[in-house]
């Protein structure tokens, strides 16, 4: 066919050519376009393509498939003019094409391993009242072209310029416009040339202001790149200048300092490899750079750290345990396993440090101790307090990339300590808490391991530093909240409660001295009465520990000091002072101050501070009620023991008319509820043991009540309590006055072993109690109680719930009665 002939082809007519598909290539008309053609069909299609014009019809795949069918083929495709045709070496064909038009595919048939299609030809449009919108695409276009930074060939801009055709327009705008092929498609696909127009406008608005940000995020990364080599280029030529000058600085970033003090250092090859590592990136780096001042920090804290120093221990055993007994009274087991290390150590230099847990209520001395087992060793020592951390970056540290990034506490501490073998308190290490951040108890598996401790490593550092040196002590006051992982590691040492003898002796030796020096009274002989002292204890400071005690006292002293002055500063002539002088009957506002008068001399002053002095300073006793001496039913005094000491619990029972529920009030823990439903089963099943009527929890029901409410109380311990208060509520017979219990029971009759056996027997010494009722089990805890306990008070060993019931009533009390 002729080329005059396809030129009057109308709309209308139908042709066949060959078709060759096309993947990931789009084609628009009156444009020009290089492709390769490699497929065996593509290749019989284009050999077939003959006449003077040589046209094919190239279709346009769905899919990426390499043999694809009528239904992979979209229907409008392009009728294309082959210009130029390059076969090479390979078999493939490098093949230049013209669009011509587009067109609608009819068909597709396959002859003599040739695909022809048979189309339609897609009628033109003149652009007749679209001259706005040809006009507003052309401006897109210009404003594409200006912002891409590939330049776009003149050729193409000047094609889209002279272009008054819709159709055109849009193929030569397409042809250069990067944007993804299936995008491309639905402008050849529409039909509709003033929606083609439209979209395209759309799109070409979208790629100006997506270049028009990239190119913005480019200059400005360009220009910080341009400043960064004005400066380096600014630092050379200052370098330079100095050198001219004489006045060269030969190490800007002190990376030559910090390596000769590395090579100073004992550090094993590990570390050394690392610091040095760094210290060659310092060097590499401008002195102003954020990463140089990163790294710098991180080179001193390798530095500062005590790397191979440490102190020398104490030998002496006889002046270790003076010392330890100068800074505290008793506590013997603490103190024997301080002197047990100082033994072992002399005989043998490589020894693990222990890890020692000190347990016990509050004011009892345990952080104090801790500091006492430094001076005893002749160590350094730090503390930590854990109470309250809850991230593990605590205990381990950040990563340096992170800004203001530091060592943990740990190496933190070892740092201000000077030495690797210092004594170390965790203080509180039963306070911690864990959150999304991470569970520090965890970080402190490996710390407090023996085993794993000598290669610590922090997340700062990226080091291992050795902690096998150091003596780690952990105080608690509670065993239970700590992990059982963590508490394996460690070796517990109970600190409990004082007796009052022990309380008296601590006073007056370790107390009282303290506080005359901290209220002004030195040089006076301040002498307190064993009365004042007994009062103070028993009526204001009913604790495990001292700390209610040294307050009590320093508020004597502070009354002591200011009436003293007030009678120095208030009176004329020779300042004398006697005993009855020293009551505060005066108010503070009424005193006349001289300040011009000189201070009293309290050299040779001595003064017996009496019980009335002590009520008088402190005000009311602030005693508890004495619930072991009334004899009322339904009322049993147990014993408990929490992370504050031990105590007095009293059990109330109540049986009255009502549906049969037991009723538990006083903020109960789960396993104290239990008990109180074991005690009754119990009842209900010896029921005629204990002379109990047959119905005597038949519509009835039955209230068990903890006062002070307003403290949590748990745990099995108060099984002997329970079933007394409930037996006597049944019976209406009130317990044995002076009697205290404490023990664990069983639906079986037995009585298990319970803890804390020294705070309960203080606390109910503390209450008035002579008697404690007491599981078998528990003999050799009594066995090892103060010998002044075990002198004023008696215990009652017990392995049968029955038996212990027994001598917690009144003799006659269980006479077996008959059935009616």
């Amino acid at each position: 066919m002729s080329r005059m002939k396809l030129t009057r082809l109308r709309p209308d007519d139908k042709r066949e050519l060959p078709l060759i598909p096309l993947r990931e290539l789009v084609v628009f008309p009156h444009n020009v376009i290089p492709f390769f053609v490699g497929r065996k069909g593509s290749l019989n299609a284009l050999n077939s393509a003959t006449g003077s014009e040589r046209e094919v019809f190239l279709a346009f795949q769905k899919s990426a498939t390499d043999d694809p069918g009528p239904e992979d083929i979209h229907p409008i495709g392009t009728v294309a003019r082959v210009v130029q045709v390059l076969k090479l070496p390979d078999g493939n064909m490098r093949v230049l094409v013209e669009g011509r038009y587009r067109a609608q595919l009819k068909k597709i048939r396959q002859k003599k391993d040739v695909t022809w299609g048979t189309f339609k030809k897609l009628p033109d449009t003149d652009g007749t009242g679209m001259e706005a919108l040809i006009k507003t695409v052309k401006n897109d276009f210009q404003a594409y072209a200006k912002l891409h930074k590939k330049k776009l060939p003149k050729e193409a801009i000047t094609n889209v310029t002279k272009s008054d055709n819709p159709d055109k327009l849009v193929g030569h705008i397409c042809s250069v416009l990067e944007i993804e092929t299936d995008r491309k498609i639905k402008f050849l696909l529409e039909t509709d040339t003033q929606q083609r127009l439209e979209e395209l406008s759309v799109v070409l608005q979208m790629e100006n202001e997506l270049l028009g940000l990239r190119n913005n995020i480019s200059g400005r990364v360009k220009k910080r790149m341009e400043r960064s080599q004005k400066e380096y280029f600014l630092n050379e030529q200052l370098k330079e200048i100095h050198k001219e000058l004489g006045s060269e600085e030969a190490d800007p970033t002190g990376a030559q300092e910090l390596e000769r003090k590395l090579h100073e250092m004992d550090l094993g090859d590990e570390v050394r490899e690392k610091a040095l590592t760094e210290v060659k990136r310092l060097a590499r780096l401008q002195p102003m750079s954020p990463e140089s001042g990163v790294l710098r920090t991180y080179l001193e804290w390798i530095i500062d750290l005590p790397w191979g120093k440490r102190t020398t221990d104490r030998h002496d055993i006889a002046e270790a345990a003076l010392i330890l007994n100068t800074d505290h009274f008793g506590l013997d087991k603490p103190k024997e396993r301080i002197l047990d290390f100082i033994a072992v150590r002399q005989l043998k230099t490589k020894v693990k440090s222990p890890i020692l847990c000190f347990v016990g209520p509050p004011g009892t001395g345990k952080t104090s101790l801790g500091r006492s087992v430094a001076r005893a060793l002749d160590r350094k020592f730090v503390r930590i307090s854990l109470g309250g951390v809850r991230d593990e970056a605590e205990i381990r540290g950040h990563r340096k990339t992170y800004v203001g990034a530091l060592p943990g506490k740990i190496i933190q501490a070892l740092k201000r300590a000077g030495s690797i073998n210092p004594v170390f308190l965790l203080d509180e290490v039963d306070k911690m808490s864990n959150d999304y951040r991470g569970d520090p108890s965890s970080a402190l598996l490996e710390v407090l391991d023996p085993e794993q401790n000598d290669s610590f490593t922090d997340h700062y550092l990226e080091v291992p530093f050795d902690l096998s040196e150091v003596m780690f002590i952990t105080t608690a006051n509670s065993l239970e909240n700590i992990p059982h992982a963590l508490r394996d590691r460690m070796e517990v040492i109970r600190v409990p409660g004082y007796t009052t003898t022990e309380k008296k002796n601590i006073a007056r030796h370790f107390i009282i001295p303290k506080q005359i020096g901290e209220n002004g009274l030195e040089g006076a002989d301040v002498h307190f009465k064993n009365e004042s002292l007994d009062l103070l204890i028993r009526g204001y400071t009913l604790e495990s520990g001292v700390r209610n005690m040294e307050r009590a006292i320093s508020q004597v002293m502070r009354k002591l000091t200011r009436k003293l002055l007030h009678d120095e500063q208030t009176r004329p002539g020779r300042w004398v002072i006697n005993s009855s002088a020293l009551h505060l009957n005066q108010h503070l506002s009424s005193v006349f101050i001289k300040p011009e008068r000189d201070m009293p001399e309290l050299e040779g002053f001595h003064l017996e501070v009496s019980p009335s002095m002590v009520r008088d300073y402190l005000g009311k006793e602030r005693l508890e009620d004495d619930l072991g001496t009334m004899g009322r039913p339904g009322l049993a005094p147990g014993l408990y023991y929490d992370g504050g000491g031990g105590g007095v619990l009293p059990i109330e029972a109540r049986i009255f008319d009502g549906s049969g529920k037991l009723i538990l009030t006083g903020q109960l823990g789960d396993v104290m509820k239990e008990s109180a439903q074991i005690a009754l089963s119990y009842l209900r099943a010896n029921k005629e043991i204990f002379g109990l009527k047959a119905d005597f929890d038949k519509k009835k029901d039955i209230h068990i009540h903890v006062p002070q409410g307003a403290i949590p109380v748990d745990g099995p311990s108060a099984g002997i309590a329970l079933t007394a208060a409930l037996l006597s509520a049944a019976r209406l017979i009130p317990l044995k006055t002076g009697i205290a219990m404490t023990g664990e029971v069983t639906l079986t009759d037995r009585v298990l072993p319970i803890g804390g056996v020294k705070e309960k027997s203080l606390a109910a010494r503390r209450r008035g109690f002579k008697t404690i009722v007491i599981p078998e089990n528990n003999r050799r805890d009594v066995e090892e109680l103060p010998s002044e306990v075990k002198e004023e008070m008696t215990f009652l060993f017990h392995e049968s719930l029955g038996e212990a019931l027994k001598d917690l009533f009144p003799a006659g009390t269980f006479r077996k009665t008959s059935k009616k």
